[in-house]
């Protein structure tokens, strides 16, 4: 996926970024695993000094709307969000002895060449957020994927709590990490 259109990066903008697994294997279908990725979003983020204001956590793939810094930009944000979670989830796998997982990160880190495990797809996608339209739009696109009919994780889009779908639509800001309220600037 090396082929994947990245914007000239400005620490002022918010990025919508999607990321996904290599060859679109279904791994984040278990609880475990989708804690650990929310976990390393919120670690990824408040570490480096990143604002995390929207995400979603689906089977193979997930979503993001992110703030960086000039001194940690996207790029360095994303090698280390999917560093630390491959490394966390490999070493679940290996852990509880899951076999059939391992094989399949195995395989697709052959078809890499690259490592012997491999969690996510080479490169990743961002769109520079443009305007308050596109912010929405993307707002909402995020919150609903869980809901459309091809996944059916739920049936609204609060209903699904691997997002921060609850924080926007619900009034108790309930979010399962602290996230910054991108409608603060759109005030």
């Amino acid at each position: 996926m090396s082929t994947r259109w990245r914007p000239i990066f400005d620490p002022t903008h918010l990025y919508f970024v999607t990321t996904a697994t290599a060859n679109r294997t279904q791994i984040f279908r278990r609880d475990i695993i989708k804690r650990t990725l929310v976990d390393a979003l919120y670690f990824t983020s408040l570490m480096n000094n990143t604002h995390l204001f929207a995400f979603v956590v689906m089977p193979n793939h997930i979503h993001v709307i992110i703030q960086c810094t000039e001194g940690f930009p996207l790029q360095k944000w994303t090698r280390a969000f999917k560093t630390c979670t491959s490394q966390l989830i490999v070493r679940l796998y290996q852990m509880e002895q899951n076999w059939h997982e391992l094989s399949l990160l195995a395989t697709a880190g052959t078809q890499a060449g690259t490592q012997r495990y491999k969690v996510w797809e080479n490169g990743y996608l961002a769109k520079n957020v443009v305007g308050p339209e596109f912010l929405i739009q993307k707002l909402t696109y995020i919150h609903n994927n869980p809901v459309q009919s091809h996944w059916q994780l739920a049936s609204a889009p609060e209903e699904y709590q691997w997002s921060s779908a609850r924080f926007y639509l619900q009034d108790d800001k309930e979010c399962l990490i602290p996230i910054q309220d991108v409608r603060e600037l759109l005030a």
